[in-house]
Parts: structure tokens; C-alpha cells; sequence
């Protein structure tokens, strides 16, 4: 799969669609993971003290790619304005919307606020059902990391042809429930190597990293306790925990509620990490 050709076809789309006055400079979030982080909350769920999430917000915007190695690709063809339903489907092509929703929805409008700026964009790149171990490996060929670094690197393209500019401030990983049965400290090392070579790959030595944790439904031990490890030896590393957190199914998928909690927590351990002073990458 051409990533680059694909994605660079919409840009003008993208452009024409959202062309302003004058141009914006952006603060680049990415997300990658798998289901947790694609998102399985159902965006009917938004109500009542949740409902601000469920209005589209035109100062963040969102550049989405799902599925493309197992699954059917999909995507958010060109930048959009977050809102719920940028997810995949487990089965068949559905374009967004899709009626549920991941972290992003929350995470955005707090790191907004913590920024100068406030102009965020997302970039979400996402398979579920897949294993760092196999499928996000950076030294396999034509899986998911190769396609990660290359949708990034698209979206700065699609940026600039719109005569924008943005910076990378920051990355969110939420997976894991993949690679449960893997002895213990083999994801750490596997983890420890994604976001050496996602630092190296897009020359930001010291970019924000936060791991999010996975469901502890007492299978995944062994992950939780490299995640933990990881994000502790790992410089410049944050832990999203997912304690009190609940599921919508047998204790993997978070509900909609969760899903909230867990984005606010990304951003609380995001923000965080960039109030650190970094030396220049």
C-alpha cells in the first residue's frame, strides 16, 4: 500500500476545504495502537456531562488512517475537525463516522488548553487486533511502523501544501492486549525499540512519549508490568494508568466513560512531560 500517493491525492481536498485568512501553525500530536486506542466508546454514550465531547471542534483537527495490514483501510481523507467516529470497523470498509470513538476526543481539548496556540492536530494511525511484537515490529517491512512513519510524514506534506505549519510535540501508544502472552520483559525490550526508532526515524531524540496502560483483566501482567517498566527507564516516557477504569465488554474494550478518563489522562501525563525543559532536538 502507497500511503504517500494515497494520502497525498486528498491533500487538495483537505486544503480547499478548510483554507483560511492566514496560515496556522500547529502543535502534531500522534496516536497509534490498536482497538483501545482506535476507540470502541459509543459516541450515543456523549450525554450529559459528557456531551461537550460529542460536538465537533474546528480548532483541532484530525488526520485518520485505520486498518491497511488485517483489516480494511480507512480513513478520515484529509484533515477534519475532532469529533467522534474516527475509528475502523471490525468488519467491512465504513468511512467515518463510525458511531464510537477513542481518547482523542478528550485528549484534544486538553492539551488544547495547556497550549499557547490552541491549534492541535491529531494524527491517528491505528490497527486492532494487532501485536507489537509482529505487526508494529519496526524491522518488518511493509507492516504497521513502516506505514506509521509514512502517514506522518504525509500529513506534514499535507500541511505544508496548505500553507500551514506545524511541530510534533508529543506521542500516545495504547497497546499491548495483543502481545499478552509474551514472557515477561520481552514487550519492554519490543517497546523500548518502537520509541527509540519513532524518536530516531523522525529526528525528535527526546519527543514526549506516553504509554497508556492496557485493561488489567488478569491476563495481562506481564504487559502492564513492562509498560510500567518501560515508561520509567525510558527517558521522557510518561504512564497513563488505567486503574478504575471499566470495560464495555469481558475486560478488554473501555466504555465511553472510560474513554474520556483515559484521554484526560493522557493529556494530565502529556502535559506533564512537555512542562519539562528539553534540550533541542
Amino acid at each position: 500500500m502507497n500511503y504517500k500517493k494515497l494520502f497525498l491525492a486528498v491533500a487538495c481536498v483537505s486544503a480547499c476545504h478548510f483554507t483560511t485568512a492566514r496560515a496556522e501553525h500547529y502543535e502534531i500530536f500522534l496516536l497509534a495502537g490498536q482497538s483501545n486506542m482506535d476507540g470502541r466508546g459509543n459516541a450515543e454514550d456523549l450525554k450529559g456531562d459528557l456531551e461537550q465531547y460529542a460536538r465537533p471542534d474546528t480548532n483541532i483537527l484530525i488526520h485518520f488512517s485505520a486498518g491497511g495490514l488485517h483489516r480494511p483501510l480507512t480513513g478520515s481523507q484529509g484533515f477534519k475537525p475532532l469529533q467522534p467516529g474516527f475509528t475502523g470497523t471490525t468488519h467491512g470498509i465504513q468511512s467515518p463516522p463510525t458511531g464510537t470513538f477513542g481518547p482523542e476526543v478528550s485528549f484534544g481539548p486538553a492539551i488544547a488548553d495547556v497550549l499557547p496556540r490552541k491549534h492541535v492536530l491529531l494524527v491517528k494511525f491505528v490497527e486492532g487486533g494487532t501485536s507489537l511484537a509482529k505487526d508494529w515490529n519496526p524491522n518488518e517491512k511493509g507492516k504497521l511502523y513502516e506505514n506509521f512513519i509514512k502517514f506522518v510524514r504525509t500529513t506534514q506534506d499535507m500541511l505544508k501544501a496548505r500553507g500551514d505549519s506545524g511541530e510534533i510535540r508529543g506521542m500516545l501508544w495504547h497497546q499491548g492486549e495483543s502481545d499478552a502472552r509474551e514472557p515477561a520483559g520481552q514487550y519492554q525490550a519490543a517497546l523500548t525499540e518502537l520509541i527509540a526508532r519513532v524518536r530516531g526515524d523522525l529526528g525528535l531524540k527526546e519527543l514526549p512519549f506516553v504509554i497508556g496502560q492496557v485493561y488489567d483483566n488478569g491476563k495481562r501482567d506481564n504487559v502492564i508490568a513492562d509498560e510500567k517498566a518501560t515508561a520509567k527507564a525510558v527517558p521522557h516516557t510518561g504512564f497513563a494508568e488505567a486503574d478504575g477504569l471499566k470495560t464495555l465488554d469481558s475486560g478488554t474494550h473501555f466504555d465511553a466513560r472510560s474513554q474520556i478518563e483515559l484521554g484526560r489522562r493522557f493529556a494530565r501525563e502529556m502535559t506533564r512531560l512537555l512542562q519539562k525543559p528539553l534540550p533541542n532536538n
